[in-house]
């Protein structure tokens, strides 16, 4: 699950979502390449604007987890 605070969880969750930078780059409207660089500490997506809608993107997705529960 994304923590909405801390942007170094984005690739665990994106992981746990079985999504691609490039699947979650289309559902979030957030270039690939700047996931990337979020997911490698480079940028704070919280100061361009683009955190807000990752974490919709990924807060919509079914979670593996809770499909088994």
């Amino acid at each position: 699950m994304i923590d909405p605070l801390n942007p170094r969880s984005l690739e665990q969750a994106r992981k746990d979502a079985k999504l691609s930078r490039a699947e979650l780059s289309a559902i979030s409207n957030v270039h690939e390449t700047t996931i990337m660089r979020i997911e490698k500490g480079e940028v704070d997506p919280r100061v361009d604007g683009t955190w807000a809608p990752i974490v919709r993107a990924l807060q919509q997705c079914p979670s593996p987890q809770g499909a088994a529960a």
